[in-house]
């Protein structure tokens, strides 16, 4: 009887200090409520166990969807370097490069969207991998967490999302900018050197 009160009073005190509060998703993650006899905690420890990894392959999908927009995006600057070195007529090349310039738009807005869903999406399993964490022995994920300031202080911890995005709008500035000069050109408001 005793670990359950702990458990209850270590639950009370961490109310509200994980990502998201525990009991938003308690139903959910705990239908039939929480385990309390030793099998029914194993099982939930081999959850645990499944959804940490399940963060981990999260990254590498991330990290090739991260590979596949940066060889794309470099073709795509390739062939704008191709047109501009080989191009013969200035409006028709113009208009080439228009043409990839809005297509690397394209591209770098679902990128960046992207990017977002993934770090939302490894926000919520963090979340309930912290939950979990509550009734396991030792609380890892949330005590590096709260060693990381739970991400309110930049100069302690910068989330990867809020760097990682900045490729993608910088990609995107240089293909506005290149459509925009490809229009001024086409048009003829716009002589090149």
């Amino acid at each position: 009887m005793s670990l359950m009160l702990r458990r209850l009073r270590r639950r009370l005190a961490n109310r509200g200090k994980t990502m998201a509060t525990p009991s938003s998703f308690d139903d959910d993650l705990f239908p039939k409520g929480v385990p309390v006899e030793e099998a029914e905690r194993q099982r939930l420890f081999e959850l645990y166990k499944i959804m940490v990894a399940s963060s981990e392959a999260l990254v590498g999908r991330r990290q090739g969807v991260n590979t596949f927009f940066l060889t794309i995006n470099g073709a795509l600057l390739t062939a704008i370097g191709l047109l501009l070195s080989n191009g013969k007529d200035p409006r028709l090349q113009a208009a080439g490069i228009v043409v990839l310039a809005i297509t690397g738009c394209i591209l770098s807005l679902a990128w960046t969207s992207l990017i977002l869903s993934f770090g939302q999406l490894n926000k919520g399993k963090f979340a309930v991998i912290n939950r979990i964490e509550e009734d396991l022995p030792a609380a890892i994920f949330l005590a590096e967490w709260k060693a990381l300031g739970e991400g309110r202080k930049p100069s302690i911890y910068r989330t990867f999302t809020s760097r990682e995005v900045w490729v993608p709008k910088v990609f995107l500035f240089v293909y506005a900018l290149t459509a925009l000069l490809a229009v001024l050109i086409a048009v003829g408001l716009w002589k090149p050197k």
